[in-house]
């Protein structure tokens, strides 16, 4: 599980990586609206392109339990697995 959960985790940064406009450097502990000072429009844009790419639904209920990068690669796994 770990090889595919850093698979995600690159994954995540890949499609992070427009919003990152001040380059900081990512890692599971970045909060993504705090550290990357993106607003909610742009936090929607990126939950798209994450269920666009790993052809999941992520609930509007779950948004609010999403806040580092390392919350969203853990929601991919439990959206992809079914849970």
């Amino acid at each position: 599980m770990r090889d595919e959960d850093d698979l995600v985790f690159h994954k995540t940064c890949t499609l992070l990586e427009p919003f990152n406009v001040r380059n900081v450097t990512l890692s599971r502990d970045t909060d993504i609206a705090g550290d990357l000072e993106i607003d909610s429009v742009a936090v929607l844009d990126l939950i798209m392109e994450v269920e666009d790419d790993y052809r999941i639904s992520i609930p509007m209920n779950m948004l609010s339990d999403i806040r580092t990068i390392g919350d969203l690669v853990q929601t991919i796994h439990k959206q992809a697995r079914g849970a």
